[in-house]
This record gives C-alpha cells, sequence and structure tokens, in this order.
C-alpha cells in the first residue's frame, strides 16, 4: 500500500473505532503512535528512537503552553460554579413573571432563562439537564403541550455552543489558528439572531394554536418594586458577569484568560452572595455550624473590627481597585491614582481608619441610631462580621511579620543574592495593608463559599479539561502522521479534481460548504462537539482558502450546524439529558418530535448567515478592522 492508501486506512479505521465506543482521545493518541512508528521507521534504527515518540511529547508540550487553552478551564470553572449559584430558579420565575403578557410567556422565560443560562456555562448537559429539573415540570403543570415544552428545553439549552463565551468557540480558534476575540466577535449577531428566532417561532406558534401554550390562570399581581428587586437579584448579576467577560475581551482591555479569570473570580463572588443570602433567609437544609457558634458576639471586639474593615474596604479600598482597571483605557483616571501601585494617601492608613470605625462602632454602635442601622441584625451576618474580624487581625500580623522579617534581611543584605538583571526585589511598606484587607477577604471566603459546590466545582473542571487537553494532543499528534502519510495533500487534490461548480452552473464554494456542512451534521449523530472541531474539521480546513472561505464565517456556520447534531435522532443528547430527568411518562419520541420545529429554524438561520455574511463579518471588520 502506498502512503496516502495507509493514511486513508488510519482514518477509516478511526471512524469504526470510535462507533465501537473506544474512548476517542485514547485512541487518537493510540492510532496515532501506532501509524506513526510505521511512518516515521528507518531500517537499522533502534525501536526508541522512533520520530514519533518526540512528535508525541512535542505535541504534548504544545497543549501545556497554548495560551489560548488556559481560557477553557476558567471559562469551565465559571460556568460550572454559576450552574450551582441557585439562581436560575429565581431567574426563570423573574423572567416569567416580568413576561406573563406574552403568548406563552412561560416558555419565553424558559427560553430566555436557557440563553441567558446558557451563555454564561456553555455546558449543554448542565443546561438542559436543570432546565428540565426547573422549567420543564412548570411548562407540563401549565398545559403546555409535551412536544412544544420539550423542544423549547433542548433548543434553549444548545444556545452555549455558539453563543460568546462558548468553549467551543476557543477551541475552535486553537485549531483553526484565528483569534478568539474574533470569533466571539463574528458569533455575537448570529448568536443573538438565532435565541430571538426560537423566541419568534415559540411566541408565533402560541398565537396560531393558543392550546399548544395556555395562558396563565392566574395574572400575576407582584408589585413592580418587588419584581424590579428580582430582577436586580436574579437577571442583572448574571447578565453583568457574561456582558463584563464580553465586554473586556471585545474592547480589547483584556485577553480571553484574562477575561476568564476575572469571570471565575466574579463567579466565585456571585456564588458566595447567594448562599450567604441564603443562610441569611434560612432558605438552606441546615444552618452551618459557625453561625450557632458565632450569631450571638455581635459586641465582641472582633465584630467590631470586622465592620471597619468591610465599611473602609467598600468605601476606601474597593474603588480605588475598581479605577486601577481602567486605567489604561481612561487617561483621565490614570492621571488621577498614584504611581505604581500604591494605595491612596500612604502605609497603614487603610487599617487605621479601619480600626477607628471599629472603635467607633464597639462604643457608640447601640448608641447612634445611624451606627446601629449598620450593625448586621441577622444571626448569620453577625457570625460573618465576626469571622471578617479575625480574619482581618490575622493577615494584619501576617503582615506585620513579612514588613519586619523582610525589612531586616533587606538591612542585612541578604536580598542581594536573589536579585537579577531585570528583576525588582523590594520589601513594600503596604504589607500590613495587603496582609488586612486580604485577610478579611480570605475569612470572608472561607464562611461564605460553599466548600461542596467549589469542590465538585473544581473536580469537573478539571476531569472536562483534561478531556480537552488529551483530545488535542492525540488530534495533533494523529493529524500530524496523517499529513505526513500524505492523506490530508490526498483529499485536498482529490476534493479540487471534482467539478463541484457542475459544469459551470453552481458556485463551486457553495457545493463544498453544502457537502462539509451534511459530512459535520452526519458527524453530529455519535460525537460530541469537542471530538467534530478536534479531529474532523482541521480536515477542511486546508480547502478554505482554495474556495476563498474565510475562516471566521466557516466556523460560525458549523456552531450553527452543531446545534441541530445534538436535537437530531437518533444520537440526539439534548433529547437523552431532557428524557433523563423528565417525568417518567414522557416519551423520548415526544422529545424528538419537539426538537424537529427549532432544527427548521437553525437550517433558516444558516441561510440567512449564508447569504447575509455580514451578520457574521461585519463586527470582527468593525472592531478589529480585518
Amino acid at each position: 500500500m502506498s502512503d496516502p492508501q495507509v493514511a486513508l486506512l488510519m482514518l477509516g479505521l478511526l471512524l469504526f473505532v470510535i462507533l465501537l465506543g473506544f474512548p476517542i482521545c485514547f485512541t487518537l493518541v493510540a492510532m496515532g503512535v501506532g501509524f506513526g512508528f510505521y511512518a516515521y521507521h528507518n531500517a537499522g534504527q533502534q525501536w526508541y528512537h522512533n520520530n514519533i515518540f518526540d512528535l508525541l511529547v512535542n505535541q504534548t508540550y504544545s497543549v501545556m503552553t497554548n495560551d489560548v487553552l488556559v481560557a477553557v478551564p476558567l471559562f469551565l470553572f465559571m460556568g460550572y460554579l454559576v450552574e450551582r449559584a441557585n439562581i436560575v430558579d429565581r431567574l426563570f420565575y423573574s423572567v416569567y413573571v416580568a413576561a406573563h403578557r406574552v403568548p406563552a410567556s412561560l416558555a419565553v422565560a424558559a427560553m430566555v432563562t436557557c440563553a441567558l443560562f446558557a451563555t454564561a456555562v456553555g455546558i449543554i448537559g448542565a443546561v438542559v439537564t436543570l432546565m428540565g429539573l426547573l422549567a420543564f415540570p412548570a411548562l407540563l403543570k401549565a398545559g403546555y403541550d409535551t412536544k412544544f415544552a420539550a423542544g423549547v428545553i433542548c433548543a434553549g439549552g444548545c444556545l452555549g455552543i455558539l453563543i460568546p463565551p462558548s468553549i467551543m468557540l476557543i477551541v475552535y480558534a486553537a485549531t483553526a489558528g484565528v483569534s478568539v476575540v474574533q470569533a466571539y466577535a463574528a458569533a455575537m449577531i448570529p448568536g443573538v439572531m438565532l435565541a430571538g428566532l426560537y423566541m419568534l417561532y415559540v411566541v408565533g406558534r402560541a398565537l396560531i394554536n393558543p392550546r399548544l401554550a395556555p395562558k396563565p390562570t392566574e395574572q400575576s399581581s407582584i408589585p413592580m418594586g418587588e419584581l424590579i428587586l428580582q430582577m436586580l437579584t436574579s437577571f442583572v448579576p448574571l447578565a453583568v458577569l457574561i456582558m463584563a467577560v464580553l465586554g473586556a475581551i471585545l474592547g480589547g482591555w483584556a485577553t480571553p484568560s484574562e477575561a476568564a479569570s476575572l469571570g471565575a473570580f466574579f463567579a466565585i463572588v456571585l456564588a458566595a452572595a447567594y448562599r450567604i443570602a441564603a443562610i441569611r433567609e434560612g432558605n438552606v437544609k441546615e444552618l452551618p455550624a459557625w453561625v450557632a457558634k458565632y450569631g450571638n458576639r455581635q459586641d465582641s471586639w472582633w465584630s467590631a473590627v470586622g465592620i471597619g474593615a468591610l465599611l473602609v474596604g467598600v468605601v476606601y479600598i474597593g474603588p480605588y481597585f475598581f479605577l486601577r482597571m481602567f486605567q489604561d483605557t481612561f487617561e483621565t483616571i490614570g492621571m488621577l491614582l498614584p504611581e505604581g501601585r500604591w494605595l491612596p494617601v500612604g502605609p497603614g492608613v487603610g487599617v487605621v481608619l479601619a480600626l477607628l470605625v471599629g472603635l467607633v462602632f464597639k462604643f457608640y454602635g447601640n448608641r447612634v441610631a445611624l451606627l446601629s442601622r449598620l450593625q448586621p441584625e441577622n444571626e448569620a451576618l453577625r457570625a460573618l462580621v465576626y469571622a471578617v474580624g479575625i480574619g482581618a487581625v490575622v493577615g494584619l500580623g501576617l503582615g506585620m511579620f513579612y514588613l519586619v522579617v523582610g525589612s531586616a534581611l533587606e538591612a542585612a543584605g541578604a536580598l542581594e543574592g536573589l536579585r537579577r538583571p531585570g528583576i525588582e526585589i523590594s520589601i513594600t511598606p503596604f504589607a500590613p495593608d495587603i496582609g488586612f484587607f486580604v485577610g478579611m477577604l480570605g475569612a470572608l471566603a472561607w464562611r461564605a463559599v460553599h466548600w461542596e459546590t467549589l469542590r465538585d466545582s473544581v473536580y469537573l473542571t478539571v476531569r472536562t479539561s483534561a478531556m480537552v487537553c488529551w483530545l488535542f494532543v492525540g488530534s495533533w499528534t494523529f493529524s500530524s502522521v496523517f499529513s505526513y502519510l500524505g492523506g490530508e495533500a490526498f483529499i485536498k487534490e482529490f476534493v479540487l479534481s471534482l467539478d463541484l461548480s457542475f459544469g459551470g452552473t453552481v458556485n463551486p464554494a457553495v457545493t463544498f460548504l453544502i457537502v462539509a456542512q451534511v459530512i459535520i451534521f452526519l458527524l453530529g449523530w455519535p460525537l460530541e462537539w469537542s471530538e467534530i472541531i478536534i479531529i474532523f474539521v482541521p480536515i477542511f480546513l486546508p480547502l478554505l482558502e482554495p474556495f476563498h472561505i474565510d475562516p471566521l464565517f466557516f466556523g460560525i456556520l458549523v456552531a450553527l450546524n452543531l446545534q441541530t447534531s445534538f436535537m437530531t435522532p437518533p444520537m440526539a443528547m439534548a433529547a437523552y439529558y431532557l428524557k433523563g430527568v423528565a417525568p417518567p411518562h414522557i416519551k423520548l419520541i415526544d422529545i424528538f418530535r419537539g426538537c424537529m420545529p427549532f432544527l427548521v429554524v437553525v437550517l433558516i438561520a444558516m441561510i440567512l448567515v449564508y447569504n447575509f455574511q455580514g451578520l457574521v463579518l461585519w463586527l470582527p471588520n468593525y472592531i478589529y478592522g480585518r
């Protein structure tokens, strides 16, 4: 057999082994090493000197040092935390109450919640499962048609593939060698358009056939003030988190990795804030032990220091760091801030202010009406403030220790041996301030974060990230051997030799796009999106240039296409996710039927995107001048 024939055998064998159910990432590695051993074999060479082993190590190292892929675990961590922050039920109820006058208001609320939640999480299984537990029973209870309700949940849950910050777009960008930022900009309009088409279909079907989505029997009488409060505590935090991450990326203020780290941090803050609110309101199975232990110590010194640290941190330190985030964007802000990274006024001022405020609260907190209003009345909040005071003082002690010991070592010249050209080592006089306020935040996080949630989020993040990274290692090894054997060149020459214009009657690029999308559509039945993007999309990428197809445009078409793969039988994963949590009487065939109309909507969106390519390319061209 010639080398190209061996390459085609390699590709066919891969498809066969995948269909047998073997783990794909390790199958890729095994087949890459196996066929690579044949491809790189030289007579008279020791077997362990074969170049395939060097190739495998180099590909693994390349994946580990790829800056683009750093954003994947951070976005995954943000998504898993948001999923467990217990805000989806509030979000769903608030959107439903706000849209109760719209036809099919419950379905519209479910679709909006799915879109926002899928955007934040980006994990289809998590979104469909959680919405299947929360919104699907509510739709059935309200008398909605089973197929109609199932289609809403499945279609809405798949939006996270397309709408940024999408994990799939990061993986595609790393595979195709395009900018993640430009891929996000390209996906914005098509993603919003698809979500809008979904909701337009839902409302239109309800108007045509009201029996599919009965009007609520009881109109909501919630006061406007309470509705606004619910939206501020459910819809706004998640929307601000998503818009802050996307705004930082699209505005050029942060790289995707930096924005993802910011999103992960604020996801922790969001999860902690909702847990504190739940503990305060008693909406937990049982109060944590620290609430009962410290909840009655509001008059202690620790509580006074905690109140002072929180107030000074919010009023004095918080705005400073917020302005620091925008000093490079707005020159005026940069001119107002102190040079370097110094805190305003000078070292120790923040700590002294916090201790003075705490002293005032200790002696006058119960005597002055204004001060008494600022003190927490709830048992859980009192316990939290007590813990914050302890953490702040412990941090202050560690900062003082660092300052004293570091200054002594510097005076003795012990730090001279550590200095290197270009590396500045100095003992900061702000060490007590840093220790004090970091200790405050550490104690706040220690008590507020639900450790089981955090542990599960970290575990799931590591597991999913490892899967994606090993897929990249296996795919790059496999594709390198496949290309070395001439498989890539053979496929390219074969496709270009075909008369895709059918005698000049059709644009060959159109035929190629249709064939490519049909193949990806069929691959979506047995495979996940990650495997399609990492393994099979690279086969099409070398053909984009001969047909003058923009890689960004092709990537968005693939992302739209993959929406259908999750809703198309027989391997519609979204349908199986929903069936796993649906009531027993719900049949899988009904879920499949409910997804079918939404497949038509996706096809309409793909047709619109192809005929009006500005929907994809206008925003990246406008922002980045492509």
